[in-house]
């Protein structure tokens, strides 16, 4: 039996990401089993066979139709002496609430609560489709990363970056649909800065700035190929 990953996820890594991942996982010889997005009580049921060839991963979790995964939880869970790491969306939120409680912490949205740069649960909310869980709206922490290159690129100046997320920050969760965005930003931005955007927010691209995508993805990798270093149980 190989090594096992089990992953929570669901906006945070499209069906083809899924796909090239299980592909990834079976080259390494890990058993990656990917479950929906956590509620209160699955961390206790996730199978614990063995120790830090047994692994658990949180991306992503639900926190209005149902009670959120809870520290108390994540406490017992590494009490036990299991592995949990998070990234993304609610594993970040968690992963930095209970680093000091062994929980591993991956990508930028974590480095961004860890450094004290974003502060509200808010910022990483959005509003998902509860059969596909695919993402309906953006959420505010990718509408930062965006701005963040856009203007380390010089393709948008500091104060029209500023406008663009307060804009954005304005902008309900469940409301902040891309085209939504763009109009908002056209409301308030000059011309070639909300034409910028409005290209970004076209559907095609959004996945390719979707930070909290680009996070799974390489939380996933890092840990099958952490998981592909532990020899084969005979």
């Amino acid at each position: 039996m190989a090594v096992k990953l089990t992953v929570y996820a669901g906006s945070s890594l499209l069906s083809r990401d899924k796909e090239r991942l299980r592909e990834n996982a079976d080259t390494l010889d890990v058993d990656l089993v990917m479950r929906p997005p956590i509620i209160r009580g699955d961390l206790l049921r996730t199978p614990t066979e063995g120790k830090w060839d047994n692994r658990t991963l949180i991306l992503d979790g639900q926190f209005g139709q149902n009670l959120s995964v809870s520290v108390t939880e994540i406490r017992e869970y590494l009490g036990r002496g299991l592995y949990l790491a998070g990234a993304s969306s609610m594993g970040a939120l968690r992963a930095v609430e209970c680093r000091t409680l062994g929980m591993i912490q991956h990508g930028w949205v974590c480095e961004q609560y860890l450094a004290g740069h974003v502060e509200a649960d808010a910022e990483v909310a959005l509003l998902m489709d509860p059969v596909t869980s695919e993402a309906l709206t953006v959420p505010l922490i990718n509408v930062r990363w965006l701005l963040r290159k856009l203007s380390e690129r010089g393709e948008l100046d500091t104060a029209t970056a500023a406008t663009a997320l307060e804009t954005a920050r304005r902008v309900g969760y469940r409301n902040r649909t891309p085209e939504v965005l763009a109009n908002a930003f056209r409301r308030v931005l000059p011309t070639g800065a909300s034409d910028l955007l409005a290209r970004r927010l076209e559907p095609d691209t959004v996945p390719d700035w979707d930070r909290k995508r680009l996070d799974g993805i390489e939380a996933v990798r890092t840990e099958l190929r952490a998981l592909a270093r532990f020899p084969s149980p005979a």
